[in-house]
């Protein structure tokens, strides 16, 4: 049932922040950056079992792909948290340039993978 904690977290968070940004604006985005940290570890330890699960399961994979793919899910949750941070705070145009940046490092980030299929591609058809 941890959903309803979940749930539990966000609404007081949801209140505590509307009482800061009433009284003290500036602090609103401090609190709200604390919380969303917060809930982001809460639901990182949630997802131990399957982090251990893939682990358990990735010397059947190729090493380097699978720190690939887990840097790049790393980079996808980071940069989403931020990217709602600045949409919240209400600098879209920051919270544009994040997508965008976050985009660029995941094609970066990928390039091996794509090497690999390409040259797998290329002696298949040799």
């Amino acid at each position: 049932m941890e959903i309803f904690q979940i749930i539990a977290f966000a609404i007081v968070s949801m209140i505590l922040i509307s009482l800061v940004k009433e009284f003290l604006p500036s602090y609103a985005i401090l609190c709200l950056l604390a919380c969303s940290i917060g809930l982001l570890f809460y639901v990182l330890n949630l997802l131990e079992p399957i982090i251990a699960w893939i682990i358990q399961y990735s010397a059947y994979i190729n090493q380097d792909s699978f720190k690939i793919i887990l840097k790049a899910g790393g980079i996808a949750i980071v940069a989403q948290t931020a990217q709602d941070l600045c949409k919240d705070s209400g600098m879209n145009a920051l919270a544009n340039k994040i997508e965008l940046a976050s985009r660029c490092l995941l094609l970066a980030c990928a390039l091996p993978l794509f090497q690999t299929i390409l040259e797998s591609l290329v002696t298949f058809l040799q």
